[in-house]
């Protein structure tokens, strides 16, 4: 039991239990708030390291995405569940697209957040792994926009091209003189 319900088991007047119970929030009211205070720093600090964490898993380019995190985890409450999700059989899920979930869970929006991040593909270093990331950072010998190198090859293709069809790959705009139009009909 609280203080707060001892002075209301006391035999005292009413006037004298509202004293007493104004008194009791003055003296607690400043602990509280830094209490608050303290764990609000804390939990600012929890989200730094975790957005710091996602930061150098290869989203240091994405910083709209970071901000995006980090509001979702300093506004959710850890504890409040934000989503249930549902079982397998409650979403008619089964063979190939079942999740292997046999029940309901009730799961925070940070919760919900920290899990996708945690089931993304990683490479060896730990750091994700994502198809446009790894078209933008690694070299697959394609040559340079504008290069000779590049014309050259695209010259042979064509050239190889025109031999395989016996038709010229040139355009000109020919092509929308019109030509021997077939089609089906009574005609």
């Amino acid at each position: 039991m609280g203080i707060l319900e001892e002075i209301d088991k006391l035999d005292l007047s009413d006037e004298v239990k509202d004293t007493l119970r104004r008194e009791h929030q003055s003296e607690v009211d400043p602990l509280k708030s830094e209490r608050d205070s303290l764990m609000a720093k804390d939990r600012r600090t929890d989200v730094e390291t975790e957005v710091k964490g996602l930061s150098d898993l290869g989203f240091a380019e994405a910083p709209g995405l970071l901000k995006y995190y980090r509001r979702v985890l300093l506004s959710a409450d850890a504890e409040e569940p934000g989503a249930v999700l549902m079982s397998d059989t409650e979403l008619h899920l089964s063979g190939e697209v079942a999740t292997g979930a046999t029940g309901r869970e009730e799961i925070s929006v940070a919760g919900a957040l920290r899990k996708f991040v945690e089931l993304l593909p990683r490479n060896n270093e730990g750091k994700l792994e994502l198809s446009d990331m790894m078209l933008a950072e690694e070299d697959h010998g394609r040559p340079e926009e504008g290069g000779e190198e590049g014309k050259e090859t695209t010259d042979d293709h064509r050239k190889n091209l025109e031999k395989i069809t016996g038709r010229s790959l040139t355009r000109t705009r020919k092509r929308y003189a019109g030509g021997i139009v077939s089609g089906g009909g009574d005609e």
